[in-house]
């Protein structure tokens, strides 16, 4: 592995671990909000807060807004580094972002504070938050089988290239460098997908996923601690 892989390597695995923590921490203090503050709350300004936001709601919402957007960015950069699109990077954390705040508003729902009955407003946008989670894992599924299934293959501009001059074989094999072709000539490279590029390209998306299952993982283990120190 080049030096460029493995910062790319460890900035993915760090900036998936950062986002899965911040991620962790904004769910649970919108999840605070809905079942401690009534689904909403405000701090200071002229007019009485019927509910005010906890100190701890605070911290957890904006640590996760904030450190979240960093550690998006150094995700960003390490799936780069890897060779792979920044935008994979991006829909990942849109499937992750949607995915678990969806979760979070379904599971409120169906069980709401105090033993309430169901609360639809929080199950609609739940709903919708899924499925904006869905959309982004299919768009990011299809870039990525496409980017695989493209590894190899020729380009079309080298394939349309027309050589002024291409040596010549005359009978009984001899040849004659300098000899023009005629006007239609064209160079036809092997159309078959290259074997080792495509290797490289499968390669390089096992270490992408590798890097971000084990940041994730990491962040999930470090998540529980933040939000103790932050409640």
């Amino acid at each position: 592995m080049t030096a460029r892989r493995l910062t790319g390597f460890l900035l993915a695995i760090a900036g998936a671990a950062g986002f899965t923590v911040c991620l962790k921490s904004l769910a649970a203090g919108m999840e605070d909000v809905i079942r401690v503050d009534g689904g909403s709350c405000a701090s200071g300004g002229p007019y009485v807060v019927a509910h005010q936001c906890s100190g701890a709601d605070i911290r957890l919402i904006m640590v996760g807004i904030f450190g979240g957007l960093v550690a998006a960015a150094v995700y960003a950069g390490g799936t780069s580094a890897l060779g792979r699109p920044g935008s994979s990077a991006g829909l990942l954390i849109w499937t992750a972002l949607f995915g678990l705040l969806g979760w979070n508003f379904i599971s409120t729902g169906l069980h709401p504070p105090a033993g309430g009955g169901t609360l639809s407003g929080l199950l609609f946008t739940g709903a919708m938050f899924v499925l904006m989670a869905l959309g982004g894992l299919i768009v990011l599924l299809v870039s990525v089988t496409s980017d695989l299934r493209s590894a190899g293959r020729p380009s079309p501009a080298i394939a349309g290239l027309q050589p002024l001059v291409r040596a010549a074989v005359v009978p009984g094999g001899a040849v004659m460098p300098g000899a023009m072709t005629a006007p239609g000539a064209m160079i036809t490279p092997n159309s078959v997908a290259s074997p080792a590029a495509r290797g490289g390209e499968l390669l390089q998306a096992g270490i992408w996923l590798l890097a971000s299952v084990a940041g994730a993982g990491l962040g999930i283990v470090l998540s529980s601690t933040l939000i103790t120190l932050l409640h």
